[in-house]
């Protein structure tokens, strides 16, 4: 498993498992169908269109400062990473949410690179686990 980011002022469980495959098998059912993996392939993918739309406006929200809306990103895509079992990539957003929250985090002008990074790790551990 790689290391978990680290940010300044961000806490979370940082010994989360990138993908809690318990959680994954629950939501699908999963039994190695091939039902269960077009199931698993479809939510997943709206789960990347989705989140990666949100992603778009990173770069700009990070440089420009905006933690509110930097706040509603990582709002959105750690309540949907947590339903599909990629729990380190929720706990992340989710810390980064309450550091922004309680103003903790308030200069963001760098953390684009962590957001990314721990996103792009779930995802390719999500393909990886259900071999998609």
């Amino acid at each position: 498993m790689s290391e978990a980011p680290h940010l300044e002022h961000v806490n979370y469980d940082k010994n989360s498992q990138v993908l809690d495959r318990e959680q994954v098998d629950m939501l699908f059912m999963c039994d190695e169908g091939e039902e269960d993996q077009e199931l698993a392939r479809e939510l997943f993918g709206l789960f990347v269109s989705e989140s990666e739309a949100k992603l778009a406006a990173l770069s700009q929200v990070c440089a420009q400062g905006d933690r509110a809306h930097l706040s509603n990103i990582v709002h959105f895509i750690a309540g949907s990473a947590g339903n599909l079992g990629l729990a380190r990539l929720a706990a992340f957003y989710r810390g980064v949410e309450h550091a922004i929250d309680d103003e903790k985090l308030t200069d963001i002008s760098d953390i684009e690179p962590a957001l990314r990074g721990e996103f792009e790790l779930a995802c390719d551990a999500f393909l990886t686990g259900y071999n998609l």
